[in-house]
């Protein structure tokens, strides 16, 4: 038997939306078209698909499977329709991207705002982290990394470079005095938790170069907890620099050993590798483009 690939799109519709009703009028049809061709889908694979109860659906085992195969064939099918069709070149549709938590609240959630407000058919579903999302397992059209790329298929584009730099409050430059780097070693640290467990961080000054192992005392999964415990604290930290651009320029924060260079890293976009890319997507990676 054949299988009807229209009980599909309702199917990931309802794990997409987290109910039926939300199901129902993403597609413009009525709950009980929905609700009647989940049951047939049931039946057509012999098993059931979702856990029901009176808050919240959720799939069963077989359903989590069958959602994770189907979904992303039935995106590339739409975005394949979609990319040869001349008819009608308008974004929409949805867009999932990913960024880390401090690029995502200053640059990303603002563009996103805007390119909403210019492409009314378009869809945006924002997930701010600084965990690493894996674009294929997490259905994701877009990514966004600070730092440095890992080696994958993904194709990758640079928006523009940033360097590390130590910072700290005012009032804690003036107490601790860091005068080179080997001081760092046995001043106070706060880490973002990515780069905590790097063994050792290389200062260079002209033909001049320092090791020096650092041992943080506080470390936050996110940047702003560093921050924060910068700012309220005598902590030291180190941090991309267009990260506390506004907070060297307000005195809120003063750059330490502005002699010495860190690593200089990128600001990525990440595409997953074989993606046909939406209307949509072209549309935002160009007002990406733009706003870098």
């Amino acid at each position: 038997m054949r299988p009807n690939l229209n009980r599909l799109l309702y199917f990931t519709a309802i794990l997409d939306e987290g109910s039926i009703t939300a199901a129902a009028n993403r597609l413009g049809v009525g709950k009980a078209v929905v609700s009647k061709q989940i049951q047939l889908l049931e039946a057509e694979v012999g098993q059931s698909l979702l856990l029901r109860n009176t808050r919240r659906l959720s799939p069963t085992e077989a359903g989590r499977q069958l959602y994770d195969q189907c979904s992303p064939a039935l995106t590339q099918v739409a975005t394949a329709i979609d990319s040869v069709s001349q008819k009608d070149a308008t974004p929409r549709g949805r867009l999932r991207i990913t960024a880390p938590v401090d690029l995502g609240l200053d640059v990303i959630a603002p563009m996103a705002a805007r390119f909403r407000e210019e492409h009314p058919q378009v869809q945006l579903d924002l997930f701010l982290t600084d965990d690493h999302l894996d674009p294929v397992a997490e259905r994701l059209d877009l990514s966004f990394t600070v730092g440095w790329l890992r080696e994958s298929d993904h194709l990758a584009r640079k928006l523009a470079d940033f360097r590390e730099i130590v910072v700290a409050s005012p009032e804690t430059a003036a107490a601790l005095r860091v005068t080179s780097p080997d001081t760092l070693a046995a001043l106070p640290m706060a880490l973002n938790r990515r780069v905590a467990n790097r063994p050792v961080w290389t200062f260079t000054r002209q033909k001049e170069q320092r090791e020096v192992a650092l041992s943080p005392v506080i470390t936050a999964n996110i940047t702003l907890g560093v921050l924060q415990a910068v700012r309220t604290g005598r902590y030291i930290t180190i941090l991309p620099d267009f990260l506390v651009t506004d907070s060297l320029r307000t005195g809120e924060l003063v750059q330490l050993l502005p002699d010495w260079s860190l690593r200089t890293g990128g600001i990525y976009t990440v595409t997953p590798a074989g993606q046909i890319r939406s209307n949509a997507l072209k549309a935002f990676l160009a007002a990406v483009r733009k706003a870098f």
